[in-house]
């Protein structure tokens, strides 16, 4: 199966000379997992992933997380 997974986070980021400064990130990841795949799998995935952005920040602002499994339909049959 398919699962599209894009993460994002904005936040304020110290920058000599400037009185704000933010800073904004976006990741966007494509996996091609088996037809196995616990949910538990999944969440593993979507947590590093938000790590991976969170890691960035001292305290993000927002952080949001959006995914999508995509499957498509051949002869009658769903591909996963």
């Amino acid at each position: 199966m398919k699962i599209e997974i894009e993460v994002r986070a904005f936040g304020k980021q110290e920058v000599q000379g400037t009185a704000e400064a933010f800073k904004s990130t976006e990741l966007m990841r494509v996996h091609e997992l088996p037809g196995d795949t616990t949910l538990a799998q999944v969440q593993a995935i979507l947590a590093a992933l938000f790590h991976e952005v969170e890691s960035g920040y001292a305290n993000p602002e927002q952080c949001w997380l959006k995914s999508r499994f995509a499957q498509r339909k051949k002869m009658a049959k769903l591909d996963f």
